[in-house]
């Protein structure tokens, strides 16, 4: 338990803003690298939220057919935002595990603006990056890299074992020296259990935890999670102090509006999970919780 609370406490640390310090400050975490301001997952996103001043990089990870670990929501090529360049050999439904990296270099995924976002400022060309690829923009950069692995059915033949998976990512976390600078989370526990077995200094965030409620301590306790996500609808009066005294940090759900901002802070959040990086730092100021660079 000791060891636990340890790490905890040394990853918030690492990630806290500029002139931190106010009462229930907290981190922010730009989803999908922000994907109000830039296209989801793409290096873009992650250099304009790393400007911006978020602390924390989320992004979702698959693992191509040749073993590459890229940065994608969903387990299939979103054909939403990604078209297939000219001259292109790909044709969806296109699961990620089905296709090798050159393939999936054959998209550009920075082009088309999503229907909820149609402010976001486009990145033609934008490819799909690795794991690789992010892990070495941010080398030494003062920012919390947080992936989550995407996982198909146990039955797909696309599945990719836990333990396969983290060991492609522990092994590119290694190559740069980025252990301490990394995150991982996930709905399928497993791949925690993986990594905790394999590095547990690595921390480690339950997603979906809500479906074990109100038992996220236990929940947490089982997995020796470090991290959990939560809406403020998924939290009970004290449920808040009873997480934080066993040495959890709490990380909201996805929240892109001022109400909800405020629900989150009031509550003692440690971070706040956003599309808008941009307006959340923004707010923050303005409430007096974070000062300017």
């Amino acid at each position: 338990m000791m060891r636990f609370m340890f790490y905890s406490i040394v990853l918030l640390i690492s990630c806290a803003p500029p002139g931190f310090g106010a009462m229930n400050a907290p981190i922010v975490i730009a989803h999908r690298g922000g994907m109000a301001q830039r296209p989801e997952n793409t290096m873009d996103a992650f250099r304009n939220a790393a400007a911006l001043g978020a602390e924390v990089l989320e992004f979702d990870m698959g693992v191509t057919a040749d073993d590459r670990v890229v940065l994608h929501h969903n387990t299939s090529l979103d054909r939403e935002i990604c078209t297939p360049v000219p001259g292109a050999d790909i044709a969806f439904p296109a699961p990620i595990r089905s296709l090798t990296l050159a393939r999936i270099r054959q998209l550009d995924c920075g082009s088309r603006p999503p229907r909820a976002f149609p402010r976001q400022q486009p990145s033609p060309g934008a490819r799909i990056p690795t794991l690789d690829e992010l892990v070495q923009a941010f080398r030494g950069r003062n920012v919390i890299l947080f992936g989550e692995t995407k996982m198909e059915p146990d039955s797909s033949p696309y599945f990719v074992p836990p333990a396969r998976f983290v060991s492609l990512i522990h092994a590119i976390l290694k190559k740069y020296g980025a252990e301490r600078r990394f995150l991982l989370q996930s709905s399928d526990y497993r791949t925690l259990d993986e990594m905790r077995k394999l590095d547990p200094a690595i921390g480690r965030c339950l997603v979906g935890a809500r479906r074990f409620k109100p038992d996220y301590l236990a929940l947490a306790r089982k997995h020796q999670a470090t991290h959990i996500m939560l809406h403020f609808n998924d939290l009970a009066a004290g449920d808040m102090d009873k997480l934080h005294a066993a040495g959890l940090k709490i990380y909201s759900s996805t929240a892109d509006d001022p109400s909800s901002w405020r629900k989150y802070v009031e509550l003692g959040m440690d971070g706040i999970l956003t599309n808008d990086p941009s307006g959340l730092i923004r707010w923050l100021m303005n409430e007096g919780l974070r000062s300017g660079r």
